[in-house]
């Protein structure tokens, strides 16, 4: 039982056996520490493997967690907030998409679901901005789908305003088919639907299309541009109106002074070009209206109608909205339902006075009755023309001039006035008024308050009548 090496080595004073017995133990803790050392890692990594075999979610359907196929995916799925996309477009720009919350559709796939969107692109310089409450952004195609309230700002200048749209990056071209209206100071539009193409500058409206500015309104069933770049809107079959004046033509383009202040400066219509004001309808082939003087050109073709029955035709016309006159120019023709034509260089219509003046070689021909004037003025009322300066009066082989003359239109008859005279065959007399008749083709002299009838009659001439 007991040592007795070691109880005779201690009273002897010999070496002692219990430093002997620590460097054993020593040792052999040693051995152990060195076991645990490479022991643990080994039992780490199995149990990690253990780890990994109990979560595999593809292999081991049947777990102690009980995690669902559902629940699987929200863990593998890629959310985070604040999340920005950086997207260089075909042009090289660079475009940045952000949104407050970002998470995957499908894990790997690309596709996110996105919280309060808002993008930020580039035309030409000028800064483009997209939001909504909403929206799906596809990294693989680069298409951004928008949906609620959604905002786009052109350059501080012009917003719009629709309930979805989607743009694609790759593209540079967008597209809605909900109602879209935009505004800017003092003007706005809207309309059915739209497309936009970055790259060219256009928004194509499509569908009850309805534009404001300057007071006056623009107006299309069909469809209609607008050129960012150009600042200018075209559309199709459009009208413009303007209190009391209407402007319609197959194609109108509407030029402004930018798309912040919509400020109308020209407007050209062309093909079929028709104006309205009051009782006057003008046609022509284009028109252009200017906002700053408030004029209406007309070129080609042009005709006016008028309610009282009367049609002027002439190469080109203008019409000022200030003073409400209707100038014509270059074969000025009116045709009337009473059966006579009226011709000359210049015609004005005086919407005011509801008169109409002719200018420069005037001549107004009803069958074989004629009459010549530098000047002559349609009083419409009255239905009758007021001739001024030398007035010629032809019918058959007799010739009646004066100073001034009156032809009434309903009577057909013209009286002249102021140094008549009448000139057959030779024969001449002179007189203070003359009747021309121009059913019968016969004038007459008449003496004016106690005047004389004077003249010059060839012999041979005269009949016994």
């Amino acid at each position: 039982m007991f040592e007795t090496r070691k109880i005779d080595t201690f009273f002897s004073g010999e070496k002692n056996l219990l430093d002997e017995e620590e460097e054993i133990f020593i040792s052999r803790r040693t051995k152990v520490v060195r076991f645990l050392k490479l022991f643990l890692p080994c039992l780490t990594a199995a149990l990690l493997g253990l780890g990994v075999v109990l979560f595999d979610f593809e292999t081991n359907s049947e777990t102690s967690l009980g995690i669902t196929a559902e629940d699987k995916i929200y863990f593998e799925k890629f959310r985070m907030k604040n999340t920005v996309f950086e997207i260089t477009e075909k042009d090289n720009q660079l475009s940045t998409l952000k949104a407050e919350v970002v998470e995957e559709t499908v894990p790997g796939e690309k596709l996110y679901n996105l919280v309060r969107p808002d993008a930020r692109t580039l035309d030409k310089g000028r800064i483009i901005t997209l939001t909504s409450k909403t929206g799906k952004f596809n990294q693989n195609s680069q298409e951004l789908v928008l949906e609620k309230e959604v905002i786009a700002d052109y350059n501080k200048q012009m917003k719009i305003f629709t309930n979805s749209a989607t743009y694609n990056f790759k593209s540079e071209k967008g597209f809605g088919n909900e109602e879209i209206s935009g505004s800017g100071e003092r003007g706005s539009f809207r309309a059915d639907r739209f497309d936009f193409d970055k790259n060219s500058g256009q928004i194509n409206l499509v569908g009850n299309i309805f534009m404001k500015s300057n007071n006056a309104t623009l107006e299309t069933k069909t469809q209609a541009t607008l050129f960012m770049h150009e600042n200018k809107f075209v559309a199709d079959n459009a009208t413009l109106t303007k209190e009391q004046n209407k402007l319609k033509g197959k194609t109108i383009t509407a030029f402004f002074k930018d798309m912040k202040s919509f400020d109308l400066i020209k407007l050209v219509a062309e093909g079929n070009s028709q104006f309205y004001s009051e009782d006057k309808t003008a046609y022509a082939d284009k028109s252009i209206y200017t906002s700053i003087s408030e004029e209406v050109e007309l070129f080609g073709n042009v005709k006016i109608k008028n309610n009282s029955g009367y049609v002027a035709t002439a190469d080109y016309g203008i019409y000022d909205a200030k003073t409400k006159i209707f100038t014509l120019k270059d074969n000025v023709k009116v045709v009337n339902k009473d059966g006579y034509n009226a011709t000359a260089h210049i015609g004005i219509y005086d919407l005011t006075k509801k008169t109409f003046t002719l200018k420069e070689n005037v001549l107004i021909d009803r069958g074989t009755n004629v009459i010549s004037a530098p000047k002559a003025i349609y009083f419409a009322n009255a239905g009758k023309f007021r001739f001024y300066d030398d007035v010629t009066v032809t019918q058959d082989d007799c010739v009646a001039t004066a100073q001034s003359g009156v032809y009434y239109i309903k009577r057909n008859i013209a009286e002249l006035e102021h140094n008549v005279i009448i000139r057959k065959n030779g024969n001449e007399v002179r007189g203070d008024k003359a009747i021309s008749d121009f059913k019968t083709s016969t004038s007459r002299l008449i003496a004016k308050d106690g005047g004389r009838i004077s003249g010059k009659l060839i012999e041979n001439t005269i009949k016994d009548k």
